[in-house]
């Protein structure tokens, strides 16, 4: 339940604000740039640099 929801702040940060991924990684919890693109890409299916530029192709 808690990755969930570092997963899903994770989102709302990539998909809101310009910060690096190792900054959302701090901010959510998950210590590490690695450990969220590890996390992130097993949940969502897609890394975070991917998941940011194809949110910012729909806005």
């Amino acid at each position: 339940w808690l990755l969930a929801r570092r997963i899903d702040a994770a989102r709302v940060l990539l998909e809101e604000t310009d910060l690096p991924v190792e900054a959302i990684a701090t901010r959510v919890g998950l210590a590490s740039a690695v450990n969220l693109r590890r996390r992130f890409r097993t949940h969502v299916g897609t890394t975070p640099g991917a998941y940011r530029r194809a949110f910012g192709e729909t806005r």
